[in-house]
């Protein structure tokens, strides 16, 4: 093998263990954004609606999760009402934001944006971001011995 295909393999395979921006949120991270759901004030009603958008979630994951929840799959731009709503990214997580709802996604760049509430990374440790101005303008806040673990943005 010369050294051209060498080197696009190993470019391939490096690519294909890098985590990609955007991608739809696993179960670690669903399970890690439905504890911090629990500790944003105002709590959420029994019942509560939560939507997840296409790509955001495994819809089956986001039920698992949040089981005294009302989840379904759907639009960010009809989520009004909605609790929370789990997004790809951060231009649905701006058709989303309404008063009283969490925003959430996976991409550290859609809280720096302002849009999303909450982002989860779990590589290469578990760190839960918040954005300041996007909870606020949600009208939502966390719980104070919450704050200590997350890294507000």
């Amino acid at each position: 093998m010369n050294t051209q295909k060498i080197m696009a393999f190993l470019a391939v395979g490096l690519l294909a263990a890098w985590p990609a921006s955007g991608a739809e949120m696993d179960a670690k991270q669903v399970t890690i954004a439905a504890k911090a759901l629990g500790f944003v004030t105002p709590k959420a009603s029994a019942g509560a609606k939560v939507v997840v958008t296409a790509g955001a979630a495994p819809v089956a994951a986001v039920q698992s999760a949040l089981s005294a929840a009302s989840v379904a799959a759907g639009d960010a731009g009809g989520a009004a009402g909605a609790f929370a709503v789990f997004v790809a990214s951060a231009d649905e997580a701006k058709k989303a934001n309404g008063k009283g709802t969490v925003t959430v996604g996976n991409d550290v760049a859609c809280v720096d944006a302002g849009a999303c509430v909450i982002a989860v990374e779990t590589t290469p440790k578990v760190t839960i971001y918040v954005s300041k101005a996007a909870a606020s303008a949600a009208g939502v806040d966390f719980d104070p011995n919450f704050k200590m673990m997350i890294t507000e943005k």
